[in-house]
């Protein structure tokens, strides 16, 4: 497990290109954040099962060793590609008491890692929640992270790094990712503390990690009001951010805007009671009613913005990017289509959608261009075609899709602007009415 692997990178670099292939766009921040040469432990929020892990796995260049839950490694004949993936079981109560005494030998292998001056990573919820909402700390990390410095004297200079994980969508592909690294936790100022208390070490250990990693994610407090805040995050997160300065670039002002966006609601509906529910009810209306229409709140927005000479020239550009459109199609919807329509169903937990799709996207996306390309090399009779063929359809298949999502747009906004105008002009209404409250009270 301490040694570098030549083949994980191997891998890693194909991983990479389907990671960028299948998102709309991947922002990074903070990897000044991660020393070099000293024993790390990656501490991240956890809401889209092995998502998760390839976010951090993509964005930095680490070999990490990954404690994974451990009900994966029953299948004995997963085992070995697990290893090789440099994962780990770490054991819960929930797979028997008596398998948690396991959790000691495996601590001892982490150590070792730690030891070498290598990376692990783990998710301190451990268990993921398929919301914006963290789950509740267990005390791993820090069981891990003091033990192993006690062990050396508290000469490992042990640091572990918080990292945000934030996605637009959990579900959906072509989605935006943040992963934002976050400053190092120090282990050895709870040197004397541990000393004095360990279990009240662990437990103020827990604590700073959930500290130091909410300000790095997108977090919904209310547990009555959860689904609320979505919808006015993505209401009025756009128009929030259009009125202050949080970050040059784009993907990141709008998260930064939804957050305080967010703060500022939950601020709203302690002090304002009345003006929340107001608020509430206006935007369950408004939910339900685009929902009834078929629309989303990105579409709204667009039509509100689009003037008729947009509006054109979009028409134009649709027509005109058409043959790209159904070429990346002719070469993706096989692939693409076979998870979605026919093994995601079999899922127990949605939150593995995106994981099952991804890994199985992996194995059926290049064995399709593979036979794909030999159909043309049989119908053009020319090895250069194919080879061209073969290297151009995963990005006929990322441009297909964006233009399939924009046509799609295209026709709710030719529907809301000319077909549907009293459906629109009330649509509009209601959206200046939670936008207002939001400019009187936020």
């Amino acid at each position: 497990m301490s040694k570098r692997s030549s083949g994980y990178d191997n891998l890693r670099v194909y991983v990479r290109f389907a990671f960028w292939l299948t998102h709309n766009k991947v922002v990074v921040t903070g990897l000044e954040n991660i020393p070099k040469d000293q024993p790390i432990i990656f501490a991240a929020n956890h809401q889209n099962a092995l998502m998760d892990p390839l976010a951090l796995v993509c964005t930095n260049p680490l070999q990490t060793l990954w404690l994974t839950r451990a009900d994966i490694f029953k299948n004995w004949a997963a085992r070995p590609a697990l290893k090789f993936l440099k994962m780990i079981p770490i054991y819960r109560i929930r797979d028997g008491k008596d398998s948690l005494s396991n959790n000691e030998e495996i601590f001892k292998q982490v150590t070792q890692v730690l030891e070498d001056k290598l990376s692990v990573a783990l998710f301190p919820e451990a268990a993921h929640s398929g919301k914006r909402q963290m789950l509740q700390h267990k005390k791993a990390i820090p069981r891990i992270a003091l033990e192993a410095e006690e062990k050396n004297n508290f000469e490992l200079d042990l640091q572990i790094i918080p990292v945000g994980i934030f996605y637009d969508h959990y579900w959906n592909f072509n989605r935006t990712l943040i992963v934002r690294y976050g400053e190092p936790i120090d282990i050895d100022s709870y040197k004397e503390r541990y000393a004095e208390n360990s279990q009240n070490a662990l437990i103020s250990l827990r604590d700073e990690i959930h500290d130091k990693l909410q300000p790095l994610v997108m977090q919904i407090n209310s547990e009555a009001f959860y689904q609320d805040y979505e919808n006015f995050r993505l209401i009025a997160g756009e128009e929030y951010s259009k009125h202050q300065v949080f970050d040059s670039n784009p993907v990141m002002q709008l998260f930064r805007a939804e957050q305080e966006l967010i703060a500022k609601i939950e601020q709203l509906e302690v002090e304002k009671p009345v003006v929340f529910i107001e608020l509430l009810a206006l935007t369950k209306t408004y939910t339900r009613e685009i929902q009834k229409a078929g629309f989303n709140y990105r579409q709204i927005s667009k039509a509100v913005d689009t003037s008729f000479q947009k509006l054109t020239g979009w028409i134009v550009f649709a027509l005109l990017s058409t043959p790209v459109l159904v070429i990346g199609l002719l070469f993706n919807f096989i692939p693409y289509l076979i998870p979605r329509l026919f093994l995601t169903r079999k899922l127990k937990d949605k939150a593995f959608t995106s994981s099952f799709n991804f890994a199985t996207g992996l194995v059926l996306f290049p064995l399709c261009y593979l036979l794909e390309s030999v159909v043309l090399w049989t119908l053009t009779g020319s090895f250069l075609v194919a080879l061209a063929g073969l290297i151009t359809m995963p990005f006929s298949g990322k441009w297909a899709y964006k233009l399939l999502k924009s046509d799609n747009d295209l026709i709710q906004i030719i529907r809301l602007r000319i077909f549907g105008k009293r459906i629109f002009s009330r649509l509009c209404s209601l959206q200046f009415s939670i936008l207002e409250i939001f400019r009187k009270n936020l």
